[in-house]
């Protein structure tokens, strides 16, 4: 059979497995593993196959993964999340969508811990969502805040979608996290107008909070109580920007200082430590499981000439900027339904690279971009994994289909993000010009 066809087929025969529902990590590895014996044989796939595993997944880099996650689920279980949602809320609790606001808030404050938008998204359901639903919110509108506000995570830093991106393209990890500083505000900004004129149109679906206290000393008290998460986060990424650590020391450090913040506050428990090893524990394994398998396979269509095949075309093509971008955000929106944010970017960026490197774009501004883009299918049926962890967090309380009925309107939002990101690169490339040893 000819390669190029056996890569055809098995893009197709992947496509079949994870509708069936087969483990993406799983299907991944598996038709990678088939493809390559049949391209070569099965001793040649025995030895060549562990080494590429081994030579993608070992990366030092990588390390920052579990250590950002280990400071995120610390903070999570310490209640620090709790605390940034009271602080949020005494800031702008009365005004027009003033809980969404709260939400929206506590989430960029979390996400300056977390890392990744899975734990934030199941802190805030349970804390944010059922607060919104006692003050009146529509369930809608209160699940669609907190799912499309995960996508915080993977902006503002540490962002383990950035580290990741930043190792298979070869990118500074560093200016990665430092540029997406700015989008985070400029994300925070953005949905903070769409909630506010969302409650000023439809105040039935987001009735005013009355009862909280707004005022200038309850603001000033409130902000003592965000000073850990502050700390952190000033610490990982001042020490990044600085040149004073590489991110992955910069990870170490942050999960030391969240363990030191929490046992300060006398809110880290022995349970609260073994929870939090444990959740880091799993959420590193199904990360790695699928950096592997997703690798096997990319190995599997290299050598089939499928990606080589398909870059050439679309550089034959001479898209236009805009056309290009047009069509990956398109093609991430549709690939997002059916695949993790990690997959997509470990399955596409051997096809894109080439084409953004003869476009002459900056690898650092599509990096911003590609994360917002993939965060994008976190909230989009079928596969939305924030959707499902948040049903999880929520149980039989709320119903699937209104959480991603909730979060549609929200993609509108992230479109024009991004629409406003590649208008003015300068959002994310003016920070990293200053890093030190740039």
């Amino acid at each position: 059979m000819d390669p190029y066809w056996l890569g055809v087929a098995g893009l197709v025969l992947m496509v079949v497995l994870i509708l069936l529902r087969m483990p993406i990590s799983f299907a991944l590895a598996s038709i990678g593993t088939i493809g390559i014996i049949i391209l070569y044989n099965f001793n040649m796939a025995l030895t060549y196959i562990p080494y590429q595993l081994y030579s993608h997944i070992s990366h030092f880099t990588f390390t920052a993964v579990p250590l950002f996650l280990f400071m995120g689920y610390i903070a999570f279980d310490s209640g620090l999340t709790n605390e940034a949602y009271d602080a949020a809320r005494a800031w702008v609790g009365r005004l027009p969508g003033g809980l969404g606001l709260t939400t929206l808030g506590a989430s960029a404050l979390f996400a300056a811990t977390s890392g990744s938008s899975l734990p934030e998204c199941a802190a805030m359901s349970k804390i944010a969502i059922p607060e919104m639903l006692k003050s009146g919110y529509s369930v809608r509108l209160a699940t669609g805040i907190v799912a499309s506000a995960g996508g915080l995570a993977v902006v503002i830093p540490p962002s383990i979608i950035m580290i990741i991106y930043g190792v298979i393209t070869e990118t500074s990890v560093g200016e990665l996290l430092i540029a997406g500083v700015l989008p985070g505000f400029l994300y925070v900004g953005v949905f903070g107008v769409g909630l506010g004129l969302w409650a000023y149109f439809r105040p039935d679906s987001a009735p005013r909070e009355t009862t909280v206290d707004t005022s200038w000393s309850a603001r000033f008290r409130a902000l003592k109580d965000i000073w850990g998460i502050m700390v952190i986060f000033i610490v990982v990424m001042g020490t990044i920007y600085t040149g004073l650590v590489t991110p992955t020391e910069a990870a170490a450090i942050g999960a030391v200082s969240a363990i030191l913040i929490s046992m300060g506050k006398r809110k880290l428990t022995w349970a609260n430590f073994k929870s939090a090893i444990l959740e880091t524990v799993k959420a590193t394994a199904m990360i790695f499981l699928l950096l592997g398998g997703a690798s096997i396979f990319t190995i599997f269509l290299s050598v089939s000439g499928v990606i080589t095949s398909a870059a050439q075309y679309l550089i034959d093509l001479n898209l236009s900027p805009l056309a290009l971008m047009t069509s990956l955000l398109l093609l991430y929106i549709i690939m997002g339904m059916f695949l993790d944010s990690i997959s997509m970017m470990i399955l596409t960026l051997p096809l894109v690279l080439p084409i953004l490197e003869a476009q002459g774009f900056s690898l650092i501004w599509f990096g911003v971009i590609m994360c917002m883009i993939v965060e994008i299918g976190c909230i989009t049926p079928p596969m939305g994994l924030n959707v499902y962890v948040m049903k999880g967090a929520l149980g039989e309380s709320v119903d699937l289909t209104d959480i991603f009925a909730g979060a549609l309107p929200f993609v509108i939002l992230e479109v024009i993000i991004v629409i406003i990101l590649y208008l003015f690169p300068d959002i994310s490339l003016w920070l990293p010009k200053f890093m030190a040893g740039s």
